[in-house]
């Protein structure tokens, strides 16, 4: 026959399932973190092909086309950067400090907000023609997205392994010094051969635009050399 337990026995279970309950919800959930950057980086990277192809051609119907997928990943970016911050908000223990997973979702949605800033203007301003260095700018900005997909993919194991991270960052660096070469030969040449004041316009904003993209996925890097200081 089955008996109540005896009221100490009683109390002592109710103080487990509370203390459990406790502890599962102060118990480090990076299983959350990770994922949602690992997403943020995923949308990086669709944003940044793309550009392009909104580079690739001087069709301004198609342009506008491609702006509009552009800003539809902005404002996924937007929704997933609010994602992170709500779980930081209510999540007691995190896999580095809050203050570095915070600014790394920033400079993430940088990122994306630099490239959709850049496919604005172009189809804003309607260049008649534009420059082929706006796709190889569009090319090493891809190059920088895919080096970001590679270090967040890398982080939930940076701890243990520094190096692979480490070099994605000094890439990252190194395109973004080759992205700045390229839009200061681009100014020089556009000041000397271009006669329309306005096409010369239009043009040094959208370079310009795509040059500062490069700096903030350079920022992300630095970013993660942060964490890389404090945990690895």
């Amino acid at each position: 026959m089955w008996r109540n337990p005896e009221p100490t026995k009683t109390r002592e279970i109710l103080v487990t399932m509370k203390l459990n309950t406790f502890f599962s919800s102060i118990a480090p959930k990076e299983n959350k973190f990770y994922p949602i950057l690992r997403s943020m980086s995923d949308n990086i990277l669709a944003c940044s092909e793309l550009l392009i192809k909104l580079t690739d051609t001087d069709d301004k119907d198609v342009r506008e086309e491609f702006r509009r997928y552009i800003k539809t990943l902005e404002t996924k970016g937007d929704v997933m950067l609010i994602t992170l911050f709500d779980e930081l908000n209510n999540t007691f223990i995190t896999p580095f400090d809050r203050e570095d997973l915070n600014a790394l979702g920033e400079k993430l949605d940088d990122v994306l907000d630099g490239m959709h800033s850049a496919a604005k203007r172009i189809a804003m301003y309607q260049p008649d023609k534009l420059p082929r260095q706006s796709m190889q700018m569009a090319m090493l900005l891809k190059k920088s997205c895919e080096l970001i997909h590679k270090a967040v993919g890398e982080l939930d194991a940076m701890k243990k392994s520094p190096k692979t991270v480490k070099e994605i960052c000094s890439e990252l660096h190194k395109i973004e010094n080759q992205a700045d070469d390229l839009y200061e030969h681009f100014i020089t040449d556009l000041f000397r051969n271009e006669k329309n004041g306005i096409e010369l316009i239009k043009l040094k904003e959208i370079m310009q635009e795509l040059e500062r993209a490069t700096d903030k996925a350079d920022n992300v890097g630095k970013i993660i050399k942060t964490i890389i200081v404090k945990y690895a």
